[in-house]
């Protein structure tokens, strides 16, 4: 069938107008212009649902404008088309980063690894998010291949893994060599933290207190101040240092719970704590000493929402033995025994447990 020639050259016009709109999105982010960029695409999109490109570009543009959540959107879309273009991967990780979704980080870096095997930056970020995760030894593990780095943040981190897997001989090894080279507020603050490993409060006190000295609103360092000053039965310097890291990052979930948690403990203000403790478990409602102490709080109005709050911190640590008996006398309360025995057989595995590994520490060797 002829098409009339009036026809064919709206065609035309229409297909070449799609491909401006597309070259456009393109000029218009390398420029900057996220906005016009983004309707650009979205413009492209509506007669191209499927341009693989086009879908991997607007992710980008999202991700420029922090809408992390729409950028994960596209990136997925692309990857439902393209599964094995891993320049994808990278960004979906990326993006799952920043929303400190940091088990989809890993897998998303870990499948663009397999197909790029030595790009570093997707190594740091893995063990990065792998520290978030609490898997301090993988972290470490991964952490070792990029040495050795000119990029400081690289063997700062670490040390900050082998800090929290208990190596602190590993930690000072790799720290004493940055200080003779320079010092940084990062630098001390990871001295810090392995004076504070080794119980040698006095040090990890002056170690911050120069962190501060350069850089006063490092996060978290004040919250090691306030953890060095507590240690020392210094408790309302440990709580001034405390509030202050708070108010430099209120958004802070460590900052929230341990402002919160000592504030509870001293007698302060019990809403005030209720509150932070709240704020903290809007960022990581999985954190499971934050929801014990909510408990705590709570029960003493005999909120049932206790049994929840335990319930989440025993499903999130299973080894968490207070939080066992806790909810153990708390069901007890509410006639509940069958759940209350098995909560107090848990707590006494759990104390055999521990009370093995101390027998362990010091018995004989074969």
């Amino acid at each position: 069938m002829r098409v009339p020639p009036r026809i064919g050259i709206l065609c035309a016009l229409t297909c070449f107008a799609q491909i401006d709109r597309y070259e456009q999105g393109g000029a218009f982010l390398r420029a900057g212009r996220l906005a016009e960029a983004e309707q650009a695409y979205r413009q492209h999109l509506r007669t191209h649902p499927r341009h693989v490109e086009a879908l991997a570009n607007l992710g980008a543009v999202l991700s420029r404008r922090e809408e992390f959540a729409a950028a994960i959107e596209q990136y997925g879309r692309a990857l439902q088309l393209r599964p094995d273009l891993a320049p994808l991967r990278l960004n979906l990780g990326l993006a799952y980063f920043k929303t400190r979704d940091w088990a989809k980080a890993v897998s998303e870096f870990d499948l663009y690894l397999k197909a790029q095997p030595g790009q570093r930056q997707a190594q740091q970020l893995r063990a990065l998010a792998l520290m978030e995760l609490q898997q301090y030894r993988e972290a470490a593990t991964a952490l070792e291949a990029l040495l050795p780095s000119a990029d400081v943040a690289v063997p700062l981190a670490l040390a900050t893994a082998y800090l929290r897997s208990d190596r602190p001989a590993e930690a000072q090894r790799i720290l004493t060599p940055l200080l003779q080279q320079g010092t940084s507020a990062e630098v001390w603050l990871t001295v810090g933290q392995a004076f504070m490993a080794e119980e040698r409060w006095d040090d990890a006190l002056e170690a911050l207190r120069k962190a501060r000295d350069l850089q006063p609103e490092l996060p978290s360092l004040r919250l090691h101040l306030g953890a060095v000053r507590w240690r020392q039965r210094q408790r309302p310097e440990a709580l001034e240092e405390w509030r202050a890291e708070w108010k430099a990052h209120p958004n802070s979930a460590e900052a929230q719970f341990t402002l919160g948690t000592a504030l509870a403990m001293t007698g302060g203000d019990k809403l005030e704590a209720e509150r932070l403790l709240r704020a903290s478990l809007v960022t990581k409602p999985r954190l499971a000493k934050a929801n014990f102490q909510l408990a705590k709080l709570v029960w003493e109005k005999r909120s049932k929402e206790a049994v929840t709050c335990l319930e989440r911190a025993v499903a999130a640590d299973p080894d968490y033995r207070e939080a066992h008996y806790l909810l153990g006398r708390i069901y007890q309360e509410l006639g509940r025994p069958a759940d209350a025995a098995r909560e107090f057989a848990t707590v006494q595995r759990l104390s055999a447990k521990e009370l093995a590994t101390q027998q362990d520490l010091f018995s004989e060797q074969p």
